[in-house]
């Protein structure tokens, strides 16, 4: 009994740590590649002090999926040229707000992206851009969908959240400044 306890402990501390992303720091001149490989295409190169926001410190090849924030380009870089910065924490709340009920088994989300910027938009695995004041309607499955939000030099919003089967969504992307 004891030994299955300990293991589902560390089973869920190692799916929780898995999701965990970063802000961090180039250390100094990096080559970005598209994929975790030096045989990888070449993005460009990162200079020392270049913020960026790392996705996972889970590595493939010694490489963090990385996105530069000031351009909000993804891609990977060598793990030894980076300096780990705070800990950023999912969204709990979320993000889509129901608006109502559909016809269509699968949910539609009404993206709106109200602000000057272009937007990037990661449902799962699917990556969708939005030109600025760009509104358009998305089609997913229903189910437990990881988000990405992101926009030149903004910090990524970022979680997951349930989105139901025969239910219409909206969210409006904006840039909330803190002081």
């Amino acid at each position: 009994m004891k030994k299955s306890i300990l293991l589902s402990i560390f089973l869920t501390f190692s799916l929780i740590g898995f999701s965990q992303s970063y802000l961090g720091w180039i250390t100094s001149k990096v080559i970005f590649r598209e994929e975790p490989s030096t045989d990888a295409s070449i993005i460009g190169s990162l200079n020392p002090g270049t913020q960026i926001f790392i996705v996972s410190l889970d590595t493939e090849d010694e490489f963090y999926n990385i996105i530069d924030i000031k351009t909000n380009t993804e891609g990977y870089v060598s793990k030894k040229f980076v300096k780990i910065g705070k800990l950023l924490k999912e969204n709990e709340e979320g993000i889509f707000t129901p608006n109502g009920q559909s016809s269509s088994y699968n949910p539609e989300l009404e993206i709106y992206n109200n602000t000057k910027l272009n937007l990037t938009l990661k449902l799962n695995s699917e990556m969708y851009s939005f030109y600025p004041q760009e509104k358009r309607t998305l089609t997913v499955s229903p189910g437990t969908i990881s988000y990405r939000a992101s926009a030149p030099g903004v910090f990524p919003n970022f979680g997951t959240e349930t989105i139901q089967s025969n239910q219409n969504y909206t969210w409006q992307f904006y840039i909330v400044t803190r002081r």
